[in-house]
């Protein structure tokens, strides 16, 4: 079994080894919530020079597909190289304050967030709810959209979310807002599969506020000029992405085969790696589309949908939406190691 390129720091190994076991055992995983205090920190301007490529949290569920239906992820000769058969950073929360109260927050590790960990109240507009963000105290914001996806168990299905990290509503269908602004409205991001959809900012939707530094482009050339590395992922990414349209297998299979600089192990990276990348954030000066020279078109993950086997997810490189589609559907394929 290959393994998602990751780097972890000191402080999560503790907590992530057991996890990283588990997975590959094939067991279950349940991220473990232990006490912590420990406020979160400003953002500095240094930031991607403080990175240390700790990664991005994956789907701690495993779920893999044939292209039809279910099947167990122990068999890698089925749709080889899927989401389902690569082990990367497993989510690590643990208990903290959030804003004025006591409590009421679980911190992500990975990223250096807190977040709200109670259930969401009612739905309301996108200014109400940036309001009572505001009201919390100790910096708490709506969250980006790349941020909120963090959240999302692509292994799962209604609700698609851990409920041992936050609580969820009864409705689990219910959609919730970023600070993400989309042509027509605001993105917000369902758990009762992950997927996204805008909204205009007066309808309603629910409300996670978060704690912590907002992200930044921390992309660099490679000396190869072929691949771009994400210094805060600590991910290697093919620059150019094959002009060729295939299909999902067809994809899977095509970045198995990749030498990029001489290097090899590239793989199709997972919807949430995909998402990591920023695409379509106009909050970030320094997008991850500009970037790319082609960053335009569908492209395909190695996540298939827990509800659909038959599918598998797509991100709009443009406009950053994910979305799924039939595995014989074309897309366009950006390789990663």
């Amino acid at each position: 079994m290959s393994t998602k390129r990751a780097v972890v720091p000191p402080f999560a190994r503790l907590v992530v080894g057991p996890l990283l076991l588990a997975g590959l055992l094939g067991c279950e995983i349940v991220a473990g919530i232990e006490p912590r205090r420990l406020a979160p920190e400003a953002a500095s301007e240094g930031a991607c020079m403080e990175m240390t490529g700790a990664g991005f949290p994956d789907s701690a569920t495993r779920f893999c597909s044939d292209g039809a239906s279910a099947v167990s992820c122990d068999d890698t000769s089925l749709a080889a190289g899927q989401d389902g058969h690569v082990l990367g950073v497993l989510p690590s929360y643990t208990e903290a304050p959030f804003g004025k109260s006591e409590g009421g927050g679980v911190r992500d590790e990975i990223l250096d967030l807190v977040w709200e960990s109670g259930a969401a109240p009612a739905p309301v507009s996108w200014e109400e709810a940036r309001a009572r963000c505001e009201k919390l105290g100790g910096g708490a914001r709506l969250p980006s959209r790349v941020e909120l996806v963090s959240l999302v168990d692509y292994g799962r299905d209604g609700p698609a979310i851990n409920p041992s990290m936050v609580e969820v509503p009864t409705s689990s269908t219910d959609l919730y807002w970023t600070t993400t602004t989309a042509m027509d409205g605001v993105w917000v991001v369902g758990f009762v599969d992950g997927s996204m959809t805008s909204l205009d900012r007066t309808l309603t939707a629910r409300t996670r506020c978060v704690i912590g530094p907002a992200r930044v482009s921390c992309l660099e050339v490679g000396d190869d000029g072929e691949t771009l590395i994400d210094e805060r992922t600590g991910l290697v990414w093919q620059r150019v992405s094959t002009p060729e349209v295939g299909t999902w297998q067809g994809a899977l299979a095509f970045c198995a085969s990749l030498t990029l600089g001489g290097a090899s192990g590239f793989r199709l990276p997972s919807i949430k790696e995909l998402v990591s990348l920023g695409h379509g954030e106009e909050e970030d000066p320094t997008p991850a589309a500009t970037s790319f020279p082609d960053g335009e078109g569908r492209f395909w993950s190695s996540t298939p949908v827990a509800a659909a086997p038959s599918e598998a997810w797509i991100l709009d490189g443009l406009t950053g939406r994910i979305d799924h589609q039939p595995v014989m559907v074309k897309a366009r394929v950006r390789c990663v190691r």
